[in-house]
Parts: C-alpha cells; sequence; structure tokens
C-alpha cells in the first residue's frame, strides 16, 4: 500500500500539484482564449488613461477602432461576452481612478443588448476575468451570478468548459417576431448614463457597422424613450454582407478602414 501511495505520488500527485500552481499564475493566460480580456481588466485597473473620447464596447468595435489609442481618441473595446454589466464596471473603475476624458462612446452589436449574461461565454469572458469587479454589480446581478455559475475554480485561469444551461441563442433571437433590450442590458445602461452625467462626461450608444443581413432582424426591436437608444438605432451603418466573415465581422476591416474612415469617424462625434 505504501509503495503504491508513493507511485501514485510520484506520478499523478506531483504533475496534479504543479498544474495547479501553473494555472494560478498569470503566465498561464497565454493558453487562454479569454487572455485579452484578462488584458484589458488590468489594463483599466492600471489607469492612467487621458483622452479626450473612450470607447468601451465590443469585438466588431476593436475590429474598426482597436489600433486607436491616441489623446483625441482611446479605444478599450474587446468582446461583446461581458455585454453593458461589464463595459458598466470598466467605466465605474476609470472614473474612480486618475484616468480622464471627456466623452464615452459606447459601441455595441444590439443582438448583444438581448441578453442577460446568459450567454455561452459568459462564465469565461465576463464572470472569471471581472471577478474581483464583481461587487460593483447590483446585489440582483450578484445573487444570479453566484447562483448561476462555479465558484472560483482550482484551476483559476484555464478557460473553463462550464456550459450555461439555455443560454442566449443568436438563431433563435433572430427568429423572434419582435426583439428588445434585455432589462439587464437597459439597467446598466442607465448607470452609465448616470455615472457620466454625474462626472459631466458626454455619453453616446452607437452601434458598430453590421452586415446588410442583420437590417431584417435589428428592424424587430422596439425603440425605448430614451435619447440615447432612439439615436443609436438611427446609428447603424450596413455593409454588403458577403464582406462579412461571420454574419457580425467583417472579414476585411483594414480595408473599410481605408475605405470609410470619414463615416467611422463621424460615428464618435457628437
Amino acid at each position: 500500500m505504501k509503495k503504491f501511495l508513493i507511485y501514485f505520488f510520484k506520478y499523478y500527485g506531483v504533475p496534479g500539484v504543479f498544474v495547479i500552481f501553473f494555472f494560478h499564475t498569470p503566465l498561464s493566460l497565454y493558453l487562454n482564449k479569454a487572455n485579452e480580456v484578462y488584458d484589458l481588466v488590468s489594463r483599466v485597473l492600471e489607469g492612467g488613461i487621458s483622452t479626450r473620447t473612450l470607447l468601451l464596447g465590443d469585438s466588431v468595435c476593436k475590429q474598426f477602432y482597436g489600433a486607436i489609442k491616441n489623446d483625441e481618441n482611446y479605444c478599450l473595446c474587446e468582446n461583446q461576452s461581458y455585454e453593458v454589466p461589464g463595459n458598466y464596471l470598466l467605466l465605474k473603475t476609470l472614473v474612480e481612478g486618475n484616468s480622464r476624458f471627456d466623452r464615452m462612446v459606447l459601441v455595441i452589436n444590439p443582438l448583444t443588448l438581448t441578453s442577460s449574461l446568459n450567454q455561452d461565454y459568459t462564465y469565461n469572458y465576463f464572470v472569471k476575468p471581472f471577478r474581483k469587479q464583481l461587487k460593483g454589480l447590483d446585489q440582483s446581478e450578484l445573487k444570479y451570478i453566484n447562483t448561476t455559475f462555479p465558484k472560483e475554480e482550482v484551476l483559476k485561469f484555464k478557460f473553463s468548459n462550464f456550459q450555461i444551461p439555455n443560454s442566449s441563442n443568436s438563431l433563435q433571437i433572430s427568429e423572434l417576431d419582435s426583439l428588445c433590450i434585455s432589462d439587464v442590458n437597459l439597467k446598466y445602461l442607465g448607470k452609465i448614463d448616470s455615472i457620466c452625467n454625474k462626472r459631466g462626461i458626454q455619453f453616446k450608444l452607437v452601434s458598430p457597422p453590421l452586415p446588410l443581413n442583420n437590417k431584417e432582424v435589428i428592424n424587430k426591436f422596439s425603440v425605448s424613450r430614451k435619447a440615447y437608444l432612439k439615436d443609436y438605432f438611427k446609428s447603424i451603418v450596413y455593409y454588403d454582407s458577403v464582406d462579412s466573415k461571420d454574419g457580425i465581422h467583417h472579414k476585411n476591416a483594414e480595408n473599410y478602414i481605408l475605405k470609410n474612415s470619414g463615416q467611422l469617424e463621424s460615428l464618435l462625434q457628437f
């Protein structure tokens, strides 16, 4: 029995301890598909961002504006899976730190707004990377997160195979007769608007350019009375669907930027 235990620990225990240790170090994030979200959260926590207009938003925003980081515009767009609550936490961290900006533009795809932190990648791209910032959410969202998702895992920085039951499905969403922004995203849009009002920051919500095959679905949205939501749906610019690689992202964003720089700049104007 003793020999068996020695053998087991030698060939399984020691490697197991090493694996656990490895996935508790930031180095392991190089093996994590959500690595860039962790980097984003770290960058925001560092603060020190000074610009006229801050951009927050999703991966389509990142395609078109991701390279822009200067005194006029600074892009911190990354992924749609953390929805508006994640962008709210990023904004909250920035304004409570030493970052300074006069305007904030949230650039996000309308279909993302129908979700309620219930997407396939919500756990990996929101709950895990934002773990230390989640206390900034309301109790209702904290309760939902604590009862829906695993607690902090032994393999802290490993991309998890956890799947949320009854996750939001874009195909099912597109087949609905009408669409609306979820209560969760509406709430945190209001919170973003409130923060900006209190800090004297101009706030604007826009959609990134989208392939034309989105138009029929987006036309199903009921429009809120909020001014920034009315203007939001008016801001949508469509391009030929053949130029999209997956129905959402552009297959050659660099070329689109070269040909439509004026249009992209106008989306950020107040």
